[in-house]
């Protein structure tokens, strides 16, 4: 149970269900589920977590042979960068399975993952029937190739789609 809360706490997990228990009691979700969800891929990025202690391992083109020898020395080196190069490591691989699982997110299956494409289906079950949602986001939605069964469930909802361009450059 320690571990659990452990985990929890350091990946800060948020349950809607249990937070508001009493709008899913009473009206069984939201009427309305607004947000800009983060538009980031979910990757792993080796060279990133060791160029926090030496810069020149994200600068440099290294091979992979290169790497894991320039890795081993700065575990060597650093104290603390292999607990946090495998806590890092760890986040990224975990939050992709659970990202295209298709029992997590079964729309998302076969499409390029990325958190805001997440957000969809988890505002959809977290809306009462006739519940609204609206989300800022990019086009991946509707121009991924493989993005095909998360397409279909956004059309069946979709009632406004709006494309704002930024002519002041602002």
């Amino acid at each position: 149970l320690a571990l659990v809360e452990k985990i929890s706490s350091s990946n800060r997990f948020f349950h809607w269900e249990l937070c508001f228990a009493d709008i899913f009691s009473r009206r069984e979700g939201f009427d309305l589920v607004l947000g800009n969800p983060p538009w980031i891929k979910l990757t792993w990025s080796e060279a990133g977590v060791l160029a926090d202690r030496d810069p020149k391992l994200s600068i440099r083109s290294y091979s992979a042979t290169k790497m894991a020898a320039e890795r081993l020395i700065s575990f060597n080196k650093y104290s603390g960068l292999l607990d946090t190069w495998l806590t890092d490591l760890v986040q990224a691989e975990g939050g992709q399975s659970f990202l295209s699982a298709s029992t997590n997110y079964q729309a998302l299956s076969g499409a390029k993952s990325n958190l805001y494409k997440a957000f969809l289906p988890l505002s959809w079950g977290l809306s009462a029937e006739l519940g609204v949602s609206g989300f800022v986001h990019p086009e991946g939605v509707y121009d991924d190739p493989k993005g095909g069964r998360l397409r279909s469930q956004v059309y069946r909802r979709l009632t406004s789609h709006f494309q704002f361009q930024n002519e002041r450059a602002l």
